[in-house]
């Protein structure tokens, strides 16, 4: 299957949805095929084995992912955007269970991922079929690491939540919370089972599928989140040790010659430092990134984060555009729509070579999300070495320096100052992946958001955190459908 194909398939896709209950953990509807007229071939299973797929494409699944920097010190959302979902209400720590936006959609849309997936794990295993049987540890091994995508944001954002691993009926769909470490433990156990049942090709090869290398990676980033305990020091240190085995095992990947490259869709094909993205393919199958963030400009970047950067850092401009204006190599001076700031993020946009081309209403966009990727997994082992008192650690910040344009870490840093200098990088490396907020969580340095005066220009913007807050409440209604069952988290 050609890597774009894979996001476009859509047989299948309403068979698999959620019936229009209160509940999103409720059973799929009578209307879904049943098992005398579907599930009967190797074909069956090709096509609901992408709707699983595409049913990653839900929009905090995949480009809303920019809008959770709105969350940490790196952006603050446009108050005028509908699109940006309350994040500038979790950023003052301004919330409820009502609360509507990501707090709401996170939770909804990670759970109808999951019974999707849910659907397609169960029918396969039932499945007495031979013409699948080349294929079937693979495929289900591509199904765990969907279904381990979602359970990831709903572990780093909710905590504790019910850990569904089966289709639910009638009588089974208002399911209890698991606890914290139950939820940790059942999905590095299902990337561990992924990790088994995938074969050892990398995203190119494997045409878009999901593979081993995306497994591992996956867990290793959970891993690293577990590892760190309540005073943001390491409290398991057999945590940071399989992180670093894990990310050692990868292979077949390398950095991009040009940052922005990864995140454009003219260059995301033949890129070799993807390792999992959400793909999408217009006119057939896309989003609405470039008018969202393009034209509205739903987010802006905040100097606590354009600070960061060292003079000669080639990624600033590559990520960010200063005083309304911007160039893109081998195009005119864009004019674009005015922030509130001076400041807009142009990193995942496509290029405008001239303003006639502007990114419009009607724009369907088509960059790859990108989940996994070598470069900031580099960094992730650095990290790991670091904290192990292993060697290595400035080598690998030294390749995404260098890339960057700038010179290699001083010589003879302690472990102490390797690890804030690749906190650092970490933070310039990575804006608007989904990645400085599972970053401040897991070091315990969110309270760094009290009082924090983000931009000189947002004085009268200030942001806020609280331990009690930690995890967001799960959303109030389903708190209420659930009879009891569910329990809202602490201090909500």
């Amino acid at each position: 299957m050609k890597m774009k194909k894979i996001v476009y398939i859509s047989f299948f896709v309403g068979a698999l949805g959620l019936n229009s209950c209160s509940s999103i953990l409720d059973t799929p509807p009578t209307s879904t095929p049943s098992e005398s007229v579907y599930w009967q071939s190797k074909a069956d299973f090709e096509s609901a084995l992408t709707a699983c797929y595409q049913g990653m494409q839900e929009e905090t699944l995949s480009w809303i992912i920019p809008t959770f920097d709105c969350l940490t010190d790196n952006a603050y959302g446009n108050q005028g955007s509908s699109k940006i979902y309350n994040a500038d209400m979790i950023q003052a720590d301004n919330i409820d269970p009502s609360t509507t936006g990501l707090i709401e959609n996170i939770y909804k849309e990670a759970y109808r991922a999951i019974a999707r997936i849910n659907i397609f794990i169960d029918q396969l295993n039932k499945y007495q079929g031979t013409d699948i049987a080349s294929v079937r540890n693979q495929m289900e091994g591509e199904a765990l690491f969907l279904r381990s995508y979602c359970y990831y944001l709903l572990y780093m954002f909710y905590g504790e939540v019910p850990y569904i691993d089966k289709p639910l009926t009638l009588e089974t769909q208002n399911m209890p919370k698991n606890t914290l470490e139950e939820v940790y433990t059942k999905l590095t156990t299902d990337l561990q089972s992924a990790i088994n049942k995938m074969d050892d090709k990398t995203y190119k090869e494997a045409g878009g599928h999901a593979t081993k290398g995306a497994a591992k990676a996956l867990k290793a980033r959970v891993l690293m989140f577990h590892a760190y305990g309540d005073d943001g020091t390491v409290a398991h240190m057999d945590d940071l040790e399989e992180a670093y085995t894990l990310l050692g095992t990868i292979t077949g990947y390398s950095l991009d010659d040009n940052y922005a490259d990864i995140f454009r869709p003219a260059n995301q094909e033949n890129s070799n430092e993807i390792i999992f993205s959400i793909k999408y393919l217009a006119p057939n199958s896309y989003h609405i990134f470039d008018n969202s963030y393009g034209n509205y400009g739903m987010l802006n970047p905040v100097e606590d984060l354009t600070k960061e950067y060292e003079e000669g850092d080639n990624r600033l401009n590559q990520i960010i555009a200063f005083n309304d204006v911007y160039q893109w190599e081998g195009g005119d001076m864009i004019n674009l729509t005015k922030s509130s700031n001076g400041k807009r993020m142009i990193k995942w946009l496509r290029p405008v070579l001239k303003q006639s081309d502007f990114w419009n209403q009607t724009e369907r966009s088509e960059q790859d999300i990108v989940i996994l990727r070598w470069g900031e997994l580099l960094l992730l082992r650095a990290e790991a070495a670091n904290e192990l008192g292993k060697p290595g650690a400035a080598d690998m910040v030294k390749l995404v320096r260098k890339r960057a344009g700038l010179e290699a870490l001083p010589e003879g840093l302690s472990q102490e100052q390797m690890r804030e200098a690749i906190r650092h990088e970490r933070r310039v490396e990575t804006p608007f992946e989904l990645i400085r907020y599972y970053d401040m969580r897991r070091w315990k340095i969110m309270d760094k958001l009290n009082g924090l005066v983000l931009d000189p220009l947002y004085t009268n913007i200030i942001p806020a955190w609280s331990k009690k807050h930690e995890y967001l409440p799960l959303p109030q209604g389903q708190i209420d459908f659930s009879n009891g069952i569910l329990v809202q988290n602490p201090n909500y």
